[in-house]
């Protein structure tokens, strides 16, 4: 079936009867059983049109989602490898899951793939949404040297070939905003920022899979230091970057504006140079670290008016950083009590609650990681 504009499908009638007719005569239990051992192909792509009690367990049972998801792909991140000698690639690197043990056919356990894209060979992640539940990539190859731009989603292994920005300007910053899901259609936004030539300022264009382009943007001045790494954190309806100058910068992606606003007097006096935007239990949070402690603050009560920012955690990193060979510098967080942390062939999982950590090795030649958590790909 072809994917269309949104990411609608369109089945055939006459397989959802007979299928619906052929579950009817199955107890709840055993329905249960199927649907929660089935692919996520399956699931998203197919299962949840059968009928509404189906799409409601689907879409809106958080527990039947955190079992499919345990049951059927492993979570992770998507590296990109690069090499001296041959192309770079994706690689996906599991996370070290508490859950795997409780499953006798964990190693049978999915690992996603963007392998189903066109010239997968030749793809790059340039962004992601919250919870890598879509990605935005780019091909390029020697036969094609005009870049092609992809949306898609790995659990579903879906995706849709979206227009070329118009400009020659190189990828700066990639934010992605999940704008709406309902039963049969997901929008969604990309905004694509490249940095000017002053380095001062960014080129700004915004797509809209409502009506399937990008749209220019008046430029948008920044102080000299401009955007820290990373994507647009999305929160609150906008996608929130840190800026060297102890401010947030946010994106309202309906009103497409701009606003800034500071952090807490208490945070501008933390002397470190290392700090990163995070999302944190649906809000906005700055990790803070050293290589003897971290610190992490979220906004408790969004505004950009009058931010109020509380103190999470703070923890010693001291132990930490004498076993791990190499600096491990926060990336993002991957539950609400966990920072996934990266050092140059490691990925280390922080439990700030328990002081613990996990370590998972890397290619030697890893990039910087894009999450992906099963669990939230219920889209």
């Amino acid at each position: 079936m072809e994917l269309k504009k949104g990411f609608t499908k369109v089945e055939d009638e006459e397989s959802e009867i007979i299928v619906a007719q052929e579950m009817q005569k199955l107890s709840s239990d055993a329905v249960y059983e199927i649907l929660v051992r089935a692919s996520f192909s399956t699931l998203l792509r197919q299962s949840r049109w059968i009928c509404k009690d189906w799409q409601k367990l689907i879409i809106c049972d958080s527990k039947f989602q955190q079992t499919h998801s345990q049951r059927t792909m492993a979570s992770g991140h998507f590296f990109e490898v690069k090499s001296s000698t041959r192309r770079n690639s994706i690689s996906f690197v599991r996370s070290n899951n508490d859950h795997e043990e409780h499953y006798n056919s964990a190693s049978e356990v999915e690992s996603p793939s963007l392998d189903f894209l066109p010239a997968a060979k030749s793809t790059t992640i340039v962004g992601t949404s919250l919870h890598g539940s879509l990605l935005c990539c780019v091909t390029q190859s020697s036969s094609t040297p005009i870049p092609s731009f992809y949306i898609c989603k790995p659990a579903s292994r879906e995706w849709r070939k979206i227009p070329n920005p118009k400009t020659t300007l190189k990828n700066s910053r990639i934010g992605i905003a999940v704008k709406q899901s309902s039963c049969s259609i997901l929008h969604y936004k990309v905004l694509r920022l490249s940095q000017s030539k002053t380095g001062y300022g960014y080129h700004c264009q915004l797509f809209n899979s409502e009506n399937w382009a990008w749209k220019k943007l008046p430029f948008v001045k920044l102080g000299r230091h401009g955007l820290k790494q990373g994507d647009g954190i999305w929160v609150n309806g906008g996608l929130h970057w840190l800026t060297s100058d102890n401010e947030v910068v946010v994106f309202n992606t309906d009103q497409e504006k701009w606003t800034a606003f500071e952090v807490s007097p208490e945070m501008k006096n933390i002397s470190v140079s290392y700090r990163v935007a995070v999302s944190c239990d649906g809000k906005l949070g700055v990790i803070y670290q050293t290589t003897k402690w971290m610190e992490i603050w979220i906004l408790e009560d969004y505004s950009t008016t009058n931010p109020s920012w509380k103190r999470k955690y703070s923890n010693d990193m001291r132990s930490l950083h004498q076993n791990v060979e190499h600096v491990c510098c926060a990336h993002h967080m991957w539950t609400d009590n966990t920072v996934m942390m990266m050092s140059m062939y490691e990925l280390v999982a922080f439990n700030c609650d328990s002081n613990t950590y996990t370590r998972t090795k890397l290619p030697k030649t890893a990039d910087l990681p894009f999450a992906f958590q099963p669990q939230f790909c219920y889209l």
